[in-house]
């Protein structure tokens, strides 16, 4: 059975990202305590908040909660550094026996929750919820994420689909990947990466409980670059691959090309070699373009800036522990 970090009871921190959750934060955080009531007896709570950059009245709210049986903690970063940013912000200063990852928007269900502690308690060290659906979103962007997720199994072998960032780990599989020396990091591919015991639970993706999510279409589309360039170099051989094709397609042509002249055939076919040229600027701009990629990718590692910024920090205890306690 794991141990707690400060008490008796073991420490499970809540590592929950927000940006712009003002109008259903302190819904979220009222059906949190409500679901954890049962469980404060036996476990330790603190609900980290992540503000990443939200430029609306989230940190209020956040504020204005007092809570029954958990404490509650807001950590505000500088600017909007990201969800994987805010996610590694949370694990790496808050740390605890388990620490579990919650969306606030209340589409990650809390009846998991006393779940996911049974499990751990059995000694799983990582508890993974898995979509069975994604619930009502518009039809491109399940599409987007299924193109995604298929890339990254035949990229790099990680089978992604239906995966989220609700998850349970353990203080151990936490302090791997913290050890982890990359900079740009895909959290639900690293956690499968690192091949920790783990369990499985499915839920359904429930309608938001307030306002709108922030992720368009342009920005699942830098996230989905930016994850499969960090984490896979497969296509930097596809570009081999084409080249060493176009290479001998080139010699075959140039042989027949030959022969038709050694015969006193007319070379003919301006509209081929045309054809030909545009495909191979294409694809050698193409190419370029992918390069570039990963050029950039080594030029944000070796820069070595922070992950995230913290502009500040506010702390709150739980009603239980003045009122309950022991």
């Amino acid at each position: 059975m794991n141990t707690a970090i400060n008490s008796n009871k073991p420490d499970i921190n809540f590592i929950c990202p927000a940006m712009n959750e003002g109008l259903g934060i302190v819904g979220f955080l009222q059906a949190l305590d409500k679901q954890l009531s049962p469980l404060a007896k036996q476990y330790t709570f603190t609900v980290i908040v992540i503000d990443d950059g939200s430029t609306d009245n989230t940190a209020q709210q956040v504020q204005s909660y007092s809570p029954d049986c958990f404490a509650l903690t807001l950590c505000q970063l500088t600017r909007n550094f990201g969800k994987e940013a805010a996610i590694q912000a949370g694990l790496m200063h808050y740390p605890a026996a388990a620490s579990i990852i919650l969306d606030t928007d209340l589409q990650h269900p809390l009846h998991l929750i006393p779940e996911m502690l049974q499990h751990w308690q059995a000694g799983v060290l990582v508890v993974e919820a898995v979509k069975v659906s994604r619930g009502k979103e518009p039809f491109w962007y399940a599409w987007a994420s299924k193109v995604f997720y298929k890339a990254m199994q035949v990229t790099g072998g990680l089978a992604l689909e239906g995966q989220s960032d609700y998850k349970l780990l353990d203080a151990k599989v936490v302090q791997a990947l913290l050890d982890l020396p990359e900079r740009i990091r895909f959290f639900r591919g690293l956690v499968q990466w690192s091949g920790f015991k783990s369990e499985v639970l499915p839920f359904e993706v429930a309608a938001r409980h307030a306002g709108e999510s922030s992720w368009g279409w342009l920005h699942l589309l830098r996230y989905s670059i930016r994850n499969l360039t960090a984490f896979t170099s497969l296509p930097l051989y596809i570009i081999t691959l084409v080249g060493t094709l176009m290479l001998l397609f080139s010699g075959l042509l140039g042989v027949h090309t030959l022969y038709q002249w050694a015969m006193g055939f007319a070379v003919t076919g301006f509209t081929t070699v045309i054809l030909l040229l545009l495909f191979i600027g294409s694809m050698l701009l193409v190419s370029l373009g992918i390069i570039g990629l990963y050029v950039a990718r080594i030029y944000e590692e070796t820069k070595a800036r922070p992950l995230y910024l913290v502009a500040s920090e506010w702390h709150s205890k739980p009603a239980v522990n003045k009122t309950k306690a022991g």
